[in-house]
């Protein structure tokens, strides 16, 4: 069965009609713009503080634990 597409963005650099991401945004296929979603930046940059967040609690254990090398 297929599947009806309605395109109601286009690419602002070539025209390209494009489909939004799950969480908006989309990557054109045709010139492979990329237009992140509303929020984006601030979600990623929160991701890597809570990713590092984590790396140091990790190390701390290894540490603890005896299992950091220090070769």
């Amino acid at each position: 069965m297929a599947q009806d597409v309605h395109h109601t963005r286009y690419c602002q650099t070539c025209g390209t009609p494009v489909t939004d991401g799950p969480v908006g945004g989309y990557v054109c296929p045709q010139c492979y713009r990329v237009e992140e979603p509303l929020l984006a930046d601030l979600a990623r940059k929160e991701w890597r503080r809570d990713k590092k967040s984590r790396i140091a609690a990790a190390r701390d254990i290894w540490e603890r634990e005896g299992l950091l090398s220090n070769e």
